[in-house]
């Protein structure tokens, strides 16, 4: 009875040992590292190399694919970058052009008016001026210049009889009359123009005020 009762201590405390060995620790803790591993449905299992190999080349294809389409968009902005500036470039030489040469074609229609009054100044030089004529050819270069004008976009601001728009009439003086109603342009001394409905230059008139 006292040796069976000293022999199984034994057998348990040899059974723990085995247990806590190195080697079974090792062997347990691989077993539940390939279980989580297998248990991933994201990762293939270790065993399977093909499968890896294969996810690798499509990995590398699609690396590929997207290098070179990186590459074409850099192309495409650099060749729009450079169609950008070329534009601006032309921009500014155009403005350049227009501002310079903005005056060309006012400047072709003013030559013929110094023309008509040129002509005018060789004909008074002959001596066979008149006033009649003298008339005609002063009338005839306001009617070219006036011409000119219009082309341009430029009108002439006459109000005479008409109310008084301080917007675009300037009074220069003010007189008293029971002629006309107050208030209404008497004279203009100076016309106004006006350039593509812009004021360029009010008109200086006279404006009617009732007697005291």
């Amino acid at each position: 009875m006292t040796e069976h009762k000293s022999k199984k201590p034994h057998s348990d405390n040899s059974k723990k040992e085995d247990e806590n060995m190195p080697s079974q620790r090792f062997e347990d803790d691989n077993l539940i590292g390939s279980r989580i591993i297998s248990e991933d449905a994201g990762l293939p299992s270790p065993d399977n190399k093909s499968e890896l190999h294969d996810q690798i080349d499509t990995l590398n294809k699609a690396l590929a694919e997207t290098q070179d389409k990186m590459g074409q968009y850099w192309e495409r902005l650099l060749r729009k970058e450079a169609e950008l500036q070329n534009l601006q470039k032309r921009m500014q030489d155009e403005v350049e052009k227009t501002r310079k040469f903005a005056i060309d074609r006012f400047a072709s229609e003013i030559l013929q008016v110094l023309d008509s009054l040129e002509q005018g100044l060789n004909f008074a030089q002959s001596g066979n001026v008149t006033t009649e004529t003298l008339m005609e050819g002063m009338k005839l270069t306001q009617s070219v210049l006036m011409n000119s004008l219009d082309k341009q976009g430029i009108s002439v601001i006459n109000p005479e009889g008409e109310v008084f728009n301080p917007t675009f009439h300037e009074a220069i003086s003010v007189q008293e009359t029971n002629h006309v109603p107050p208030n209404k342009v008497l004279v203009v001394v100076q016309k106004g123009y006006m350039l593509n409905n812009r004021l360029l230059r009010p008109a200086r008139v006279v404006v009617s005020k009732a007697p005291a």
